[in-house]
């Protein structure tokens, strides 16, 4: 079962499941199927023979989703649903708690009755730390800087607590900045193509110097399906690639020189958000060694992907939104 199954992450995870094993997915989100063009999955041959698709609001519908699930019955869990926009978790904080937090408290407390459930795993996130080092491993301390840090952190929580009382198989991911083709068109890397296409400026705030690690979609979904086969119950895995720090600004001019464009004519700089961390870097060693994984996609081919994927979608992809759309 794939909560969240519209996400980023959750469509990568489907189509992977689809590759590598024979399984039945069930899959819920709280909006209908995104178009074709923005998922990962729905091209898959095996797609319509395999994936169920329900669209159910864990905050809604609770009682029908753990219907759904009963019928099923999973052997695993995979929870990608949460609010995830951090700038916009100042607006509404309440809202984030009550998916991240409430919601997967809800959640679990009737999971934990379901015995036929042999793995939950959470995609969690590395902002619950706040900014950090280089390379730190799952054992450093928490200084979430946002709200939708804070309320991500919150539910793990919970989650750690039901796996000491109960022993619930709980497993959390927790990745670089994830990205690929069929990414949400707002975030950086499929942003800063398509107004370069369409001839418009892309904001850098605070110059873009803050530093990131990347990850592809695909190296993602390969190590959290691996978490549900051979991750330890109650623990943590990093997700990232081996030294690869970018900052925004260098992944932005890498983008607008595959493209031929440049970065004066296409860039603005603005003011930084308050809560943005300056730096997110991930020891993925341990995901390495427990899990047998390792990150496959170079940055530079998978920023080359996204490019050949808007490009060859462009006509349906230019009329889409390309701003963030909040749902409450």
């Amino acid at each position: 079962m794939v909560l969240g199954s519209n996400s980023f992450t959750g469509g990568h995870l489907i189509r992977h499941a689809l590759d590598c094993s024979d399984c039945s997915i069930l899959g819920i989100s709280r909006s209908a199927e995104y178009h074709p063009v923005m998922s990962a999955y729905q091209a898959h041959p095996e797609c319509g023979k395999r994936v169920s698709f329900h669209q159910k609001s864990l905050n809604d519908d609770l009682g029908e989703i753990l219907e759904l699930c009963d019928k099923f019955k999973p052997d695993a869990v995979f929870n990608f649903a949460a609010q995830g926009e951090v700038r916009n978790s100042w607006n509404w904080p309440e809202q984030w708690y009550q998916t991240n937090c409430m919601g997967v408290v809800r959640l679990t407390t009737e999971l934990v009755k379901r015995d036929y459930i042999q793995k939950y795993v959470v995609a969690s996130t590395p902002e619950v730390y706040g900014s950090t080092g280089e390379a730190i491993s799952e054992n450093n301390s928490f200084a979430p800087s946002t709200p939708y840090a804070a309320s991500k952190l919150s539910g793990d929580l919970h989650l750690g607590v039901l796996h000491k009382r109960y022993g619930f198989p709980v497993v959390f991911t927790r990745a670089a900045n994830v990205y690929g083709s069929h990414q949400q068109l707002y975030r950086i890397i499929p942003r800063t193509v398509i107004y370069a296409k369409m001839g418009r400026k892309v904001s850098l705030h605070g110059g873009g110097v803050a530093r990131r690690a990347f990850i592809h979609g695909h190296d993602v979904a390969a190590a959290t399906w691996q978490a549900a086969l051979k991750g330890r119950s109650g623990e943590v895995y990093h997700l990232s690639s081996d030294n690869d720090l970018r900052t925004i600004r260098s992944v932005v001019e890498l983008i607008l020189k595959q493209l031929g464009r440049s970065f004066e004519d296409h860039v603005e700089l603005q003011d930084e958000n308050y809560g943005q961390d300056d730096c997110f870097s991930l020891d993925s060693s341990k995901a390495q060694r427990e899990l047998d994984w390792n990150c496959k996609v170079q940055f530079e081919d998978g920023v080359e992907q996204v490019v050949k994927w808007i490009s060859d979608h462009w006509d349906e992809i230019s009329k889409m939104e390309l701003d963030y759309v909040h749902q409450p």
